[in-house]
């Protein structure tokens, strides 16, 4: 995500948000608003709109850094798989006034576009993923329990890097568990597969989708990452790079993109008692 961005998971346990927790909820709900005013769907597929997750698969608050407070979501296909990683936040501007940040990348295999409150806000003309074989895998387990176990174990054979926009370079951690797994029964092309993200801290950085794919009649496993932050990545298997990606700026017509979108003030009865 963008550099100013931090986030605290939602795990069962996990410490609170550490600010005034009707200013955070409030801002939350402004978060989620903002998301659920999505419409995305595939380019030439206006009526074959992706789904929502009910829940947030991350949120976020920056007490040290700026004071941010918003969350993650993720959109599906009609097959459950990932399609669209998205974050909405805001943060202050003057006073009680916050932006509201929309940053999103496509993990779709097709072109989509995202309406916005009616509005076409964003499109991504190309597949959002571009995926590869995962070398000396094992063969797709015929259980879900087993895939999912195969997938995390795929997933701690990489390693990954962040550089910033002044050449520091940051080594990045993968989350213990996924943010996301699926299977699909019957299969299609897909008989599964888990979405992972790196972070530097709590801030996600770098995203990771492993997939068991069929080919020559048989699940196989595949990776694909994809950027989460307009910082220089780089992504190694087994201690071999195998994927990078160049600092960027991102754009309403690519397959990731990051901008200010409204400014707000919370409506007075939601505002905090002092």
């Amino acid at each position: 995500m963008n550099a100013f961005l931090l986030t605290i998971l939602l795990i069962p346990g996990a410490d609170p948000i550490p600010r005034d927790k009707e200013l955070v909820e409030a801002w939350l709900k402004v978060s989620l608003q903002h998301a659920q005013d999505y419409v995305i769907h595939p380019e030439n597929g206006a009526d074959d709109k992706f789904t929502m997750l009910p829940q947030a698969v991350f949120r976020h608050s920056q007490p040290v850094r700026g004071d941010d407070i918003g969350a993650v979501y993720l959109w599906v296909d009609r097959d459950k798989r990932p399609a669209v990683l998205g974050t909405t936040f805001a943060f202050t501007v003057q006073d009680d006034l916050r932006s509201v940040v929309h940053e999103f990348h496509s993990l779709a295999n097709q072109p989509i576009e995202a309406h916005w409150r009616s509005k076409l806000h964003w499109r991504s003309p190309i597949a959002g993923l571009k995926w590869q074989a995962v070398p000396n895998a094992p063969r797709a387990d015929k259980t879900a329990t087993g895939r999912q176990r195969q997938a995390r174990e795929i997933m701690r054979r990489f390693q990954a890097e962040s550089i910033d926009h002044k050449g520091g370079r940051w080594e990045l951690r993968l989350l213990a568990k996924p943010i996301y797994q699926f299977d699909i029964e019957p299969p299609t092309t897909v008989i599964g597969g888990s979405l992972s993200v790196f972070c530097q801290g709590t801030d996600p950085e770098l995203i990771l989708a492993v997939e068991a794919q069929k080919l020559n009649d048989e699940f196989v496993w595949h990776y694909a990452a994809a950027n989460f932050t307009d910082y220089a990545l780089k992504l190694r298997l087994d201690d071999k790079e195998v994927w990078t990606a160049k600092e960027l700026s991102a754009s309403q017509n690519s397959s990731y993109w990051a901008e200010s979108v409204t400014q707000e003030r919370l409506p007075k009865s939601k505002e905090p008692t002092p």
